[in-house]
């Protein structure tokens, strides 16, 4: 079991690196310079913002309501908050670039 959760966080950080690869090469690159570059970037950041507001709610709902969190959990939680919305704003730069 421990091998898998081995897997499973090398994986994450793998797809977290990865998404921070390719949105760095379109931030940094010749396609987000026009305005269709311009539309599709604003359009991710709209769409990946929100996780971050959504994320601390259910954090402190948690905290508050459930479970009290420890300080390590707490930094876990920000981790997963903030690499997720990473995520989400490339898979959304992907899919906005490749529809448009």
């Amino acid at each position: 079991m421990a091998v898998l959760l081995d897997i499973g966080i090398i994986a994450y950080i793998s797809v977290f690196f990865g998404s921070v690869f390719f949105s760095a090469k379109f931030q940094f690159g010749e396609e987000s310079k026009d305005e269709r570059g311009k539309n599709i970037l604003n359009t991710s950041y709209t769409i990946a913002f929100p996780i971050f507001i959504l994320g601390w709610f259910i954090i402190y709902l948690i905290d508050e309501f459930i479970t009290p969190f420890s300080f390590e959990s707490y930094k876990m939680a920000i981790w997963f908050i903030l690499t997720g919305a990473y995520i989400v704003h490339a898979v959304s730069l992907f899919n906005l670039k490749r529809v448009s």
